[in-house]
Order: structure tokens, then sequence, then C-alpha cells
């Protein structure tokens, strides 16, 4: 059960239907315009999957070479590349939850639990919640708040107070915004952020299309039953 999602899950024919029906950004635009091309270049190569893409376009030089290998612009495989490893976001850093006490972030960077990513098997089960917030002595309520916290912070563009909103709302687990309705999901979060002001940036209806979406290409859901 990986904090990430998994890639070698994710068909090439799923991942190309999600990025035709993304709003792409003008930045992305190349996308769209060379998309089919582009797919069916990597399953003229036995291009499977996203791990198998992923590891083709491991490195920028990478990417490159591709460009010139299937006569398609560099700036497509850029982007592409680029959209691809947005799928594995960087772990978010403890100290930076504001919802966190210190007294809970200090004590689990004593034991090595900087991140998000180096919590998540620490709390992934039931099993293994209690016994580390045994061994740190951290109540229930704040091991349940750890456990979702990072949880949220797997999916995309969710950084620390973004989190704190989901947390506090009644979408406060990847497995509930699966089956979120966008619209419910946006006003939801809109109405409780001007009533608590948690997340200082803009809530687009756009963007809670593409959190739903994201959270249901994990198919790894925490134990979490309060």
């Amino acid at each position: 059960m990986s904090y990430y999602i998994d890639f070698e899950g994710i068909n090439l024919k799923d991942f190309k239907n999600k990025l035709r029906e993304t709003k792409l950004l003008p930045s992305q635009k190349v996308l769209g315009e060379y998309l089919d091309k582009g797919f069916d270049y990597l399953e003229k190569i036995g291009v499977v999957n996203l791990f198998d893409a992923q590891k083709i376009l491991k490195t920028k030089e990478k990417a490159i070479a591709i460009a010139k290998q299937s006569d398609l612009p560099e700036n497509f495989w850029i982007v592409f590349r680029r959209e691809l490893n947005s799928h594995h976001p960087q772990p978010r850093k403890l100290k930076d939850f504001s919802i966190l006490s210190k007294q809970i972030i200090d004590k689990l960077a004593d034991s090595g639990l900087k991140t998000t990513s180096q919590l998540y098997d620490k709390i992934r089960t039931e099993k293994n919640r209690k016994k580390l917030c045994l061994e740190l002595d951290i109540n229930r309520k704040d091991c349940f708040l750890l456990t979702k916290l990072t949880d949220l912070c797997r999916l995309r563009y969710v950084n620390p107070d973004f989190a704190t909103l989901l947390v506090k709302s009644e979408y406060d687990t990847i497995k509930k915004i699966k089956t979120a309705s966008h619209i419910d999901l946006h006003e939801h979060l809109t109405e409780l952020n001007i009533e608590k002001n948690y997340f200082k940036g803009k809530i687009a209806l756009s963007d809670m299309e593409l959190i739903i979406r994201d959270a249901n290409y994990f198919d790894t859901e925490l134990d979490i039953n309060e």
C-alpha cells in the first residue's frame, strides 16, 4: 500500500482520456494539440502504463531524446513529463501544518518523521497507528488528525492549508472525496473557508473536478475508523 498513486496500475488509454477531459492551462496547450500522436508513439515503442512512461521520461534529457525519435515537439514531451510527475507530488513537511501543535511536531521529528510520506507507513493501519501513538504519547484524536492530513496530502496541489480545510470539512479523506459531487464539494469548502479562513487561495470549481478525478486514481484507502 503505497503513499503514491500506483503508476503500474494506470494504463495509457485511461491517462489519455483523463488529459482529454482536463481543462488544460495555456502552458499545457501543447498536450492537447499532440495528444493522439504522442500516445500513439508511446504505444508503438511498447509503453503500457504510466510506470513505463515515467521511466523513459525520467530526465529532461531523456524527454528531449524522445522528441527527436518521435518527430514530435520537444515541448510536448517536457510538458507531458511535468504533468506525469505531478501525480507523485513532493511530500509535505509536517512542521508546515499550523493545525498541529509544536509538541506533536517535535515528537514526530525526534523519531525521524518530518514529512507526510515518512509518516504514512506509521499511521496507515489501526495497528501501526496505535503503536506509534503509544510510543510517542499522542492521543487518539490527534492520531486521526495526523492520519487524515497525511492521506489528503497524497493528492496533487493539496498543501498544508488546503489539507486543513479538507480535514475540517465533511470530505476529510480521499475515500469520501472519491464519491463527492464537485459542485457540492466546492460549495461546502467555500462556505467553510469563508467562516474559518483556513485556506488563503482561491477555491475554483474546476479544481474540485480535478481533485475528485485524482482521488479516484488511488486504489489504496487508509484504514480510518474513528
